[in-house]
């Protein structure tokens, strides 16, 4: 025969079950997120976050490259502020001096050009090749510094001993960018100027 309950045991024996399935439903959840957690982890998908200068920088872990946002602006860059710390130049310009402007470049188009016309394109008018003298072998129309905004790309490469001719440097000289680098160093150096147009550096 079945036991006959009153509604007061009855009221406590759904509570009871009630806070029964409240803490293994806690408990699973706990689990998982630790679980999860660990998993991440291990697997080295963890976001890897830094503060420079009040800008809070997060390295996507599927692309690896670095987004902030400056001015309600997102930005993406291969390297961080503190990867580029040590390239140190003096540069007059600010992003604002390519607002609304044609934007052009002069060099091998490779991912430092990627680089730049990812961060700019946000701001300039247009962006193209540019020639800055009459002996220039490509089909681009002939621009100025004193005139046009110009970014120069020069990789410096070994001579026949080995040595690397010229130094690695950034220098403006009137609209003129150069852009001065070892191959393997060229990205940096863009992403150094870049977070100086930007304010950030």
């Amino acid at each position: 025969m079945k036991k006959i309950m009153s509604n007061a045991d009855r009221d406590k024996e759904s509570k009871r079950n009630q806070i029964l399935v409240g803490v293994v439903l806690i408990l699973l959840m706990l689990f998982s997120t630790v679980g999860f957690a660990f998993s991440f982890g291990i697997s080295g998908n963890v976001v890897e976050e830094i503060e420079y200068n009040g800008i809070d920088f997060a390295q996507d872990p599927n692309n690896g490259y670095w987004t902030f946002e400056v001015n309600g602006k997102q930005f993406y860059t291969v390297y961080n502020p503190e990867e580029v710390a040590e390239i140190n130049f003096v540069n007059p310009k600010t992003v604002g001096n390519y607002a609304n402007k044609p934007l052009y470049f002069v060099g091998e188009a490779g991912d430092s050009f990627s680089e730049l016309y990812r961060t700019l394109s946000e701001y300039v008018l247009r962006v193209g090749g540019a020639c800055l003298d009459d002996t220039c072998e490509e089909d681009y129309p002939l621009k100025s510094c004193g005139v046009d905004n110009v970014v120069i790309i020069e990789e410096i490469f070994p001579n026949e001993d080995g040595e690397f001719v010229g130094e690695e440097e950034i220098v403006t000289d009137a609209n003129c960018v150069y852009i001065k680098a070892k191959p393997q160093n060229l990205v940096r150096y863009v992403d150094a100027y870049l977070f100086s147009l930007l304010g950030i550096k």
